[in-house]
């Protein structure tokens, strides 16, 4: 039997695999507590933020 959960787990694996087979860069993917967007990099301070959850991260010089 399927649950909702068995759905979402597989759609969390496709996911995953699409951004391995596109070379996904993952600094830049926020993955806190399920959230699964893309961060925005502010080329001037090097700090990378979530627009839906606001989560941020520093990134290292070399990779922007």
């Amino acid at each position: 039997m399927n649950t909702p959960t068995t759905y979402q787990q597989a759609d969390a694996r496709r996911r995953l695999r699409r951004r391995a087979q596109r070379g996904f860069d993952r600094r830049f993917f926020c993955g806190t507590n399920g959230c699964a967007s893309r961060l925005e990099l502010d080329a001037t301070t090097g700090i990378a933020t979530c627009p839906i959850c606001g989560f941020t991260r520093r990134i290292s010089a070399q990779t922007h």
